[in-house]
């Protein structure tokens, strides 16, 4: 890795830790590949330190890269002191231009199935526990800088945009669950529900993190049982303020609850 490279890797991990912002590198200046973005994110998880405990995938859905100009979905990190069981009191300070997003979580209850090959939702099916969750979005790039729109290299780089996560207890028989059109009710305080997607904008979450698992493990990371993945946004991404809290309820689950705190 280049040394401008690492240097802002190291930026963006003082910015994690601290909860402040750096420039969006200029145009040319940041990475162009995934490769370069997947070593940048690698070096700032290094310098933050901190012990993993899973994944969060954002643009999982073709319909969403398609939107959003991606070329495949956006890892990011989930660090254990960042990681919340409902319901949660984060601080607001942590967590510059937050959002909240509703999303499906699972945990690896077991080892993979061995080999080097790609994982299969089948191979996985009985080898995971499902949990409602909540993604709390961030980025440590102050807005209006490097002239020029953050692309999916910048937000790979950046911790894949990851902030925190919120996890609810595991759901018994989640095989039988209808994620497809699961109904997800998400409201901030007062305020209305948050729109919820539906049709193209959802897959079966279960095809989701064996992707990812895939992904993970052709890039040599390792996978031991408690690995959490997040697998994108069910719900609009909204921005949260602090003070305000989110109640998020996935049809006749227990809620979920964040508490985004001054």
């Amino acid at each position: 890795m280049t040394p401008r490279f690492e240097q802002l890797a190291e930026e963006l991990a003082n910015a994690w830790r601290d909860g402040t912002t750096i420039p969006l590198p200029g145009r040319g200046l940041g990475p162009s590949t995934r490769a370069e973005a997947y070593a940048i994110q690698d070096h700032m998880a290094e310098r933050i330190g901190g012990k993993v405990v899973g994944w969060k995938v954002g643009a999982t859905v073709r319909a969403v890269q398609l939107f959003e100009g991606h070329d495949g979905p956006l890892p990011g990190r989930i660090f254990a002191d960042r990681c919340y069981k409902s319901p949660a009191n984060i601080p607001a300070r942590l967590h510059h231009g937050a959002k909240v997003e509703c999303e499906f979580a699972f945990s690896l209850t077991a080892d993979l199935p061995p080999g080097s090959g790609a994982v299969t939702a089948d191979a996985i099916a009985n080898r995971v526990a499902f949990h409602p969750a909540i993604e709390l979005a961030a980025t440590r790039y102050a807005p209006g800088t490097g002239n020029r729109a953050a692309n999916t290299f910048d937000g790979i780089a950046d911790n894949g945009t990851g902030g925190a996560a919120v996890l609810g207890p595991a759901v018994a028989d989640w095989q039988k669950l209808a994620f497809e059109t699961m109904v997800i009710d998400a409201r901030i305080d007062q305020s209305p529900p948050i729109q919820a997607y539906g049709g193209p904008y959802r897959r079966h979450p279960l095809a989701i993190v064996a992707e990812t698992f895939s992904d993970l493990r052709s890039r040599g990371v390792p996978l031991p049982p408690g690995t959490i993945v997040l697998t994108g946004s069910l719900t609009l991404p909204t921005p949260i303020r602090p003070g305000q809290t989110l109640v998020a309820r996935f049809a006749e689950l227990a809620p979920l609850e964040l508490r985004f705190s001054a």
